[in-house]
């Protein structure tokens, strides 16, 4: 509708967590570190006709913490804004792109594009009134975008988009993101892949295995590059894709984040045995 026609594909494995976990296993005995992209919307947490109501169970939310402890290196890559992407995850501390990729804060350190001046105010106020015959279309004022929501009635999606996309015509310095039941008015440089390129540029860990988790358009970039690297691309739902890999739904996710955890206790526990083993032999 207003995005470029993808590369997709349908995705092998369909739903196959095991086959997921057997790969995971290659790379352990490879001995590689992990980076773990992690979507939040539709991917750690259910939707919500109210965006402000979705929110992180508190099992997804230990089993995080739980591999942050072995050594992964989770990274929340979300619509959502670093400051509320911040408040769903508390009380664990994460590295977040937040806004597509427009702000990146790691370690209390600024990572955000150069953003040039745009009239914010302006563009809220004109949705504002666009949308005061239909109160069932809801605005997400950010930082640095604009979103307009139609989880609420979903029959609007043509009136939406056409709110949205005059609103855009009028600044062409920003573009239309489609996502589920919303559309985005944001910066050009906002983008997932770009997100995730710089994110592991940051780290540089050129051997680490990247895993993407996401459900949406937005996503696709960001499997896009993590394909490029020759990592795993996990999309969450039915969609044509370029991820690799599927799994069904958040529960889905949750349960194989919490298998791969525990996948990684198991490895520690034996290396931990091994070395001890060593250790009594040499004393």
């Amino acid at each position: 509708m207003c995005s470029n026609r993808l590369d997709l594909k349908k995705s092998n494995n369909d739903y196959n967590i095991k086959k997921l976990l057997e790969i995971i296993s290659i790379q352990l005995w490879e001995k590689k570190q992990f980076i773990l992209f992690l979507d939040i919307d539709g991917t750690l947490s259910e939707f919500h006709s109210d965006p402000s109501q979705s929110f992180i169970s508190h099992t997804t939310l230990k089993i995080l913490e739980k591999l942050k402890n072995l050594n992964v290196q989770v990274i929340a890559i979300t619509g959502r804004s670093v400051k509320i992407a911040s408040q769903l995850f508390s009380p664990l501390d994460l590295p977040i792109a937040g806004t597509h990729g427009l702000e990146i804060k790691i370690d209390q350190k600024n990572l955000s594009k150069e953003i040039e001046s745009i009239n914010y105010p302006l563009i809220r106020e004109s949705l504002k009134q666009a949308c005061i015959p239909y109160p069932k279309l809801l605005i997400e004022n950010k930082d640095y975008s604009v979103a307009l929501h139609y989880r609420q009635c979903p029959e609007l999606e043509q009136t939406a988009y056409k709110i949205i996309k005059d609103v855009q015509m009028l600044h062409p310095e920003l573009k239309i993101n489609t996502g589920k039941y919303v559309f985005e008015l944001l910066p050009h440089g906002a983008d997932k892949g770009q997100a995730i390129q710089k994110i592991l540029q940051h780290f540089n860990l050129p051997t680490a295995f990247s895993i993407f988790i996401g459900d949406d358009k937005t996503d696709e970039s960001g499997f896009k590059v993590i394909n490029e690297v020759s990592g795993m691309s996990i999309k969450v739902g039915a969609e044509e894709t370029r991820a690799s890999y599927r799994l069904k739904n958040v529960n889905a996710v949750e349960k194989f984040l919490d298998l791969f955890s525990k996948l990684l206790e198991k490895n520690s526990l034996s290396t931990s045995q091994i070395l001890n083993g060593e250790n009594k032999c040499l004393n």
